[in-house]
């Protein structure tokens, strides 16, 4: 069970920390920026583009492409919720205060999807709104709210976007380095994205059963799972890493 005075005290630590209100800032900024960008680009491609091209045109895929930078800074602001007490040393501290090891894992686990959750839906709803704005000021085919495909999108991908901060928060425990937990957080969600130079075999492998691109696919509709077996596969994931994580906090040094 979750004590409310450690739940306080964890909303005072991550209101505390200039870095994370900077990165939920950010996180939103970038979000909208994205939006625009990748949107006022793929509004110029489409003038220019053939009969084919137009009748292949995505425009909820082309306003959002933002959301794979986007799944990297909400992970980092999840990380930051552990890592920063692993930097200046205060764990130990937290811990006497709290008394009990799954108490504060527990706390920090619900501040953190209570703060990435109301980023993620500000960062998803600006990138849809400006996308799909920039989209029809051009002159471009766009998607509007009541489509099922963007009521899927405005539903789905904040939640995505927090369990990915709840996989930050997991790697942070593991590692106990913001550096390390970044970087490393990273490169595993980079991955699919790299791997678009693989063979065909392995790019397709990895489009459909890596835990990030398997729920990102969903969500877009484009998954070649069906929805529960993708969403389950991502979910089975963070929850493994927060049992990993949690079993390492609870049996080595704090």
């Amino acid at each position: 069970m979750i004590d409310a005075g450690a739940l306080r005290a964890e909303w005072t630590k991550f209101t505390s920390i200039r870095a994370t209100m900077v990165l939920s800032l950010a996180t939103v900024v970038v979000s909208a920026t994205f939006g625009w960008l990748f949107a006022n680009a793929a509004a110029g491609e489409y003038a220019t583009a053939t009969a084919q091209e137009r009748l292949d045109f995505q425009p909820l895929d082309m306003g959002t492409r933002g959301l794979f930078i986007v799944q990297l800074l909400i992970s980092a602001l999840g990380v930051l919720v552990a890592s920063s007490e692993y930097g200046s040393g205060t764990m130990h501290a937290s811990l006497a205060a709290v008394g009990r090891r799954g108490r504060l894992v527990a706390a920090k686990t619900l501040i953190t999807a209570l703060t990435a959750l109301p980023v993620s839906v500000a960062g998803v709803w600006l990138m849809y709104t400006i996308g799909q704005s920039t989209l029809a000021a051009n002159g471009a085919p766009y998607v509007s709210p009541g489509d099922p495909a963007a009521v899927r999108l405005l539903l789905l991908a904040p939640v995505v976007l927090t369990l990915l901060s709840l996989f930050g928060l997991a790697l942070a425990f593991l590692l106990r380095s913001t550096a390390a937990a970044v970087n490393v957080s990273t490169g595993f969600l980079l991955v699919p994205v790299l791997a678009s130079a693989s063979p065909g075999f392995l790019r397709n492998l990895l489009h459909t059963y890596w835990p990030n691109m398997a729920a990102f696919q969903t969500v877009s509709g484009a998954s070649e799972l069906p929805p529960l077996l993708a969403y389950g596969l991502f979910a089975g994931f963070i929850v493994v890493m927060q049992l990993a994580a949690f079993a390492q906090f609870k049996n080595r040094d704090a």
